[in-house]
């Protein structure tokens, strides 16, 4: 059993303890001043937080918008266009006369100036240069018997030419004998008067035989010159058949190879069909596509800069098509052969035409911010935060647009799409 009267002996711990007295702090300025310290930096941290929320700023993250730095240089206005390359010499071959005919090369063949590429048989030209031919001798036979004629024509007035001159030396002889006898009194003035009128009549007829020799050899002329005629112009037919058979035989105009056929061996031709093309690999064309979008740009002269096969080119628009196709305007570019390229018919291409050269101008690269406010305005980067600045644009090339005004050098603005806070003038760059 417990014993009560000795567990109440035990004595408090009220003895053990102290008291302390609370001292009055020295400082108490320096706590609250450590506390305002804390308040205003963790303001000035939330600030821009409390402004975005007050404000109703949107907060972008930087990572997901592009930005460019505006600067001065050489802004080249052109297009990038693409194309391929065509011999700016390729004739097509055709037959010149119907008939069957039989191709001598086949398509990839090199073939030189003047070689036979193909030929046609055609009987019917064969049968009428026959008949031309046959007529031009007959011509030329007709010529050589009417020489003969005017020879013995002109050998019977000479005849006559000459019986008419003694004719009239013997009345002239006959005349003086008269006048003589007269005056003598051996005849009568009867006899002298005959005489006289012989003589005339002698002299008269030497006159016109003499007309009718000068008639008759001009008459000659004449009529040899018209057989002349007759037989040169069948000369001529002959000669333009000739030719014509010349030509069955097809022959290619320039160096190069054949390109493709047209037709197929020994089949029948029609005059002036298609029969194979012609390739001249030593001068090439680039026969390029541009938007019709800068068909107003395009001009005889401009520079194309191109790229075949990764190495560089420089040629001139020497053509423009007046039409357009699909939305696009065909045009060729001059095209210099370097020996180091291997060029090919249609071989692709890539190409820049430039419109337009601008020295020292203020210019930024190209993005998709041009699609919004019209690009009449963008987002100016200023620290952490991008305000909406007007801006006026010019000149565009295919890298960089041209700032007429709003932006100067070194300024940093956003240049990719911007659809997302658009309706905001101020945003906020995490």
């Amino acid at each position: 059993m417990y014993n009560y009267s000795e567990v109440n002996m035990i004595s408090s711990t009220a003895g053990q303890d102290e008291i302390i007295s609370k001292v009055p702090s020295q400082k108490p300025w320096l706590k609250i001043f450590i506390s305002v310290f804390f308040v205003v930096i963790a303001i000035w941290l939330f600030l821009p937080v409390l402004q975005q929320w007050t404000n109703g700023i949107p907060s972008i993250d930087s990572k997901t918008v592009t930005s460019a730095t505006v600067f001065k240089g050489t802004l080249i206005r052109d297009v990038a266009v693409n194309g391929k390359l065509v011999a700016a010499n390729a004739p097509t071959l055709y037959s010149s006369e119907a008939g069957q005919v039989t191709l001598l090369k086949k398509p990839g063949d090199i073939v030189e100036k003047g070689d036979i590429v193909a030929s046609v048989l055609s009987p019917e030209l064969q049968s009428i240069i026959q008949q031309a031919t046959a007529k031009l001798e007959s011509l030329k036979i007709d010529v050589r018997r009417g020489e003969l004629r005017d020879l013995e024509s002109q050998i019977d007035l000479e005849q006559v030419l000459d019986t008419a001159r003694v004719r009239s030396n013997a009345s002239k002889r006959e005349l003086a004998r008269a006048e003589l006898s007269f005056e003598k009194q051996v005849v009568s003035e009867l006899y002298l008067v005959s005489q006289r009128d012989e003589n005339t009549e002698n002299q008269l007829l030497l006159q016109h035989a003499q007309k009718r020799v000068e008639l008759a050899i001009k008459r000659l002329e004449f009529e040899n010159k018209t057989r002349e005629i007759a037989v040169e112009s069948q000369q001529l037919v002959v000669d333009e058949l000739r030719r014509r058979v010349e030509l069955l035989s097809i022959r290619t105009p320039v160096n190069g190879i054949v390109g493709n056929w047209l037709v197929q061996k020994k089949e029948r031709v029609n005059a002036s069909q298609p029969v194979m093309t012609i390739v001249d690999l030593s001068l090439y064309e680039a026969e390029i596509n541009v938007p019709e979008f800068y068909a107003d740009d395009l001009g005889l002269g401009l520079d194309v800069k191109m790229t075949i096969s990764g190495k560089p080119l420089v040629g001139k628009i020497i053509s423009i098509s007046p039409e357009v196709k699909n939305n696009q305007v065909i045009v060729r570019v001059s095209v210099v052969n370097k020996e180091e390229l291997q060029l090919r018919q249609n071989q692709r291409l890539n190409a820049r035409i430039e419109f337009e050269n601008k020295e020292n101008v203020l210019m930024v690269k190209r993005g998709s911010f041009q699609g919004s406010h019209g690009g009449q305005a963008v987002y100016l980067i200023n620290g952490n935060n991008a305000s909406l600045t007007p801006i006026s644009i010019g000149s565009q090339s295919v890298e960089h647009v041209e700032i007429v005004s709003g932006l100067k050098v070194d300024d940093s603005i956003i240049i990719s799409s911007t659809e997302l806070f658009d309706a905001h003038s101020t945003i906020l760059l995490n």
